[in-house]
């Protein structure tokens, strides 16, 4: 499940070379949330002219390509963030809203988080990979 700052990087002026490659090989099996998508749509509206018509293009021709994708916060996910965040108040390990709701999509699936805020991410029970430091160099 592609998080907000490596799904973005083929948007970004100085966007990481690897892990564009890397997002332009594996695109067919990456997944995404509605949050992410909610984040990216917020990061377009904070930039202005050219721009932001720019990434506006981007931001739909991405969700476009990801149709199927993109998965929703919806009461199997509100019961797993529930119990996610339970769990992680009693370890004294709680996690920022947005990204609770992110970790509590990829649990309800089955999925990888790929991002590089591991400080958010690394929590028990979650998988995470970080592209920006695990792959391999060009």
């Amino acid at each position: 499940m592609l998080n907000t700052d490596v799904l973005s990087q083929p948007a970004k002026k100085n966007g990481d070379p690897r892990v564009i490659a890397w997002l332009r090989e594996e695109k067919d099996r990456c997944h995404t949330s509605a949050v992410v998508i909610a984040q990216l749509a917020y990061w377009v509206r904070t930039k202005e002219g050219k721009q932001r018509i720019e990434l506006q293009i981007w931001l739909t021709r991405l969700i476009a390509a990801m149709q199927g994708r993109i998965y929703g916060f919806n009461v199997g996910v509100a019961h797993v963030w529930a119990d996610q965040e339970k769990m992680l108040e009693d370890l004294g390990k709680r996690m920022p809203v947005e990204d609770g709701y992110i970790a509590a999509t990829a649990r309800k699936y089955g999925f990888t988080i790929v991002t590089g805020n591991e400080d958010d991410f690394r929590r028990p029970g979650l998988k995470v990979f970080n592209p920006f430091k695990e792959l391999p160099p060009l």
